[in-house]
């Protein structure tokens, strides 16, 4: 029954969480110095990401609350192999995100923000879909490029670089 009345209010739960955390990053942005050289600092970005965390969080909440208004509990509905699916699914987003971050020194930002755009497409595309290699390939490298240029040439902020960029 525990299990039952958690998977009915766990998206609301998750968005109640990342509020949280969207506020409390967003509060500590403001202990980054503020540069003022130029007109976009370092704060910048982590104060937009806080209140991009937070409007996202916000939508998780109101997705969460028409899904409890929807909610019958049936057996049909909740299979646990989609459940563990989604749990392994998960597991494997946050190494890919560790693993991206330990290799943003080594690589640099162009190379390990393109082999991670790379095989998170795989991991989170459905299961009845055929994903194109190429296209995942031309797609997240031409991403990794575009936010680099836009980091490093309009707003003068430098990224990681690697071995061999």
């Amino acid at each position: 029954m525990k299990e039952q009345l958690f998977k009915k209010y766990k998206e609301l739960i998750i968005g109640i969480v990342i509020i949280i955390f969207a506020i409390v990053y967003f509060i500590g942005s403001f202990s980054i110095k503020q540069n003022k050289v130029v007109s976009i600092g370092a704060e910048f970005m982590p104060r937009l990401y806080g209140l991009i965390l937070f409007i996202l969080a916000l939508l998780q909440i109101y997705q969460g609350l028409i899904y409890v208004k929807k909610y019958k509990i049936t057996e049909e509905k909740f299979k646990a192999k989609e459940d563990n699916k989604d749990t392994k699914n998960v597991i494997l987003t946050f190494l890919l995100i560790l693993l991206y971050i330990s290799m943003m020194e080594i690589l640099g930002f162009i190379l390990s923000s393109a082999l991670f755009l790379f095989l998170m497409s795989f991991l989170l595309s459905p299961a009845n879909v055929k994903v194109k290699y190429y296209l995942s390939m031309i797609y997240s490298i031409v991403l990794s490029i575009c936010i680099y240029v836009i980091f490093h040439n309009f707003m003068l902020m430098p990224l990681p670089k690697g071995i061999i960029f």
